[in-house]
């Protein structure tokens, strides 16, 4: 133990030496992994609030079918769904989208009492008369909105709406751009006031069989569709992993660039390491020994190498919100977003990140250090 003990020492010894070299390489190493830590953390944080979200929602989505696409339910069946047994709760949205000024913002439509727990106003209070709205913190602070604002939408002046209340929501980014007003008012703004776009059905447990059953007889002649949180659950998940498969095939681009880069850099002072491989066995050294020497050398570099990358990632998600990474797993955001970018760092990725610095530092040492420890000592020290 004493002999692998000493081994490390000289290892961390040798990188002190070689300042030069330890320093490019752990720049490589910084240079590749911190975006992957970086690029991992976002769509992780991401899809947690994505999750969140559909958890909080209703436990079956009801629309109507046009042309294999979903399109709105006509509120003369709300009552209905309201009386099958199971149906806890049945709850008219409308969802669209509307130019506020120059800006596109989310509408949605809903009675006050069915408004998420997690929305709650900073400010102000809840929308309760005609045309009130509350806003999300991000849209009020671009626009400069404060309580008693009033305001009309692109295309739609004949309306004007009055600022009750500014929200974040705690389960997502999606306050960034986001209007909520009453489910009239919505119909209203968009021309469409006997409509839902969805219909969230809350149900007892174990009774969503019976629910779509029951659905069917009162639905029969019309192209609905009726989809579950686990459905919605699942769409969410493959929509992530397209983006990240989209990002990981892009950057095993720019990790096949980076090995050479690797090669190269490890290679610095090539003709001083073959000399001091040959010094060593010149002395007694054996070619396990030296190459246990050069293992714990490139262990230690990877080591320190990944460490900086996964600081440089927190700093660049902590500091700089995700700057020229974060379009590539938010869609319609500007190159710095205006909202806290979500992140969550994992286990996993650190480790994965340690282990691919490794690899690389290792594919650039190891062979040419066994040339080396595997030929004459007079041969090594010409």
């Amino acid at each position: 133990m004493n002999k692998h003990i000493n081994l490390l020492l000289l290892a961390a010894e040798n990188l002190l030496r070689h300042r030069t070299k330890t320093i490019v390489v752990c720049l490589c190493v910084i240079a590749i992994l911190s975006p992957f830590i970086t690029a991992i953390s976002i769509s992780e944080g991401i899809r947690e609030q994505s999750l969140a979200s559909v958890e909080e929602g209703g436990d079956l989505y009801l629309t109507f079918d046009e042309f294999g696409r979903n399109t709105s339910v006509p509120l003369k069946y709300l009552e209905e769904i309201r009386t099958i047994f199971g149906v806890k709760k049945a709850v008219p949205r409308i969802i669209g989208r509307a130019y506020f000024q120059n800006k596109l913002v989310v509408i949605v439509g809903i009675n006050k009492e069915d408004i998420p727990d997690s929305v709650s106003c900073i400010s102000g209070r809840m929308f309760e008369n005609p045309n009130e709205v509350i806003i999300g913190n991000e849209l009020a602070r671009h626009f400069h909105l404060r309580i008693g604002d009033q305001f009309s939408m692109r295309g739609q002046q004949r309306k004007v709406f009055t600022a009750a209340g500014v929200f974040t929501p705690d389960s997502g980014i999606w306050g960034a751009s986001l209007l909520f007003m009453s489910f009239k008012d919505a119909g209203e703004l968009f021309g469409k006031p006997e409509v839902a776009t969805d219909i969230q059905i809350y149900s007892i447990p174990g009774h969503n069989s019976e629910i779509a059953t029951d659905l069917y007889s009162i639905l029969m002649n019309e192209p609905y569709r009726l989809q579950d949180k686990q459905i919605i659950e699942l769409f969410v998940k493959k929509g992530f992993l397209l983006k990240e498969g989209i990002f990981t095939a892009l950057y095993v681009v720019a990790f096949a660039l980076g090995i050479p880069a690797i090669l190269v850099a490890s290679g610095f002072g090539l003709s001083d390491r073959r000399k001091e491989i040959g010094i060593m066995k010149a002395t007694g050294w054996n070619t396990l020994e030296v190459l246990e020497l050069i293992t714990f050398e490139q262990l230690l570099i990877s080591l320190l190498g990944a460490t900086i990358a996964i600081l440089l990632s927190i700093f660049w998600i902590r500091v700089f919100n995700g700057i020229f990474i974060g379009q590539f797993f938010i869609a319609e955001i500007t190159l710095l977003p205006k909202f806290t970018v979500p992140s969550k760092f994992l286990p996993l990725p650190f480790l994965l990140s340690f282990f691919f610095a490794l690899l690389l530092t290792m594919v650039g040492s190891i062979y040419s250090s066994w040339r080396a420890s595997s030929v004459s000592p007079v041969v090594a020290m010409k």
